[in-house]
């Protein structure tokens, strides 16, 4: 009768994976697929349309970038 492969304990496939961290994270990326690096836009200002990051802090919020006193 046929039976299917024994599978190594737990213990041993992680050891084998060189620790846990590296074991749950090749399982995560199995389950989840790679990471998505620089596909995502930047947020943009409503305003001017500017990236956010390049705005300047004032009082009362954030200022666009043309638009802030010297």
């Amino acid at each position: 009768m046929w039976q299917p492969p024994l599978k190594k304990p737990l213990r041993q496939r992680i050891r084998d994976a060189g620790g846990f961290y590296l074991w749950v994270n090749a399982a995560l990326i199995r389950a989840a697929g790679p990471p998505q690096i620089g596909v995502g836009t930047q947020p943009r200002c409503r305003s001017c349309g500017a990236l956010k990051y390049e705005h300047v802090l004032v009082d009362d919020g954030l200022g666009c970038p043309d638009s802030t006193p010297a």
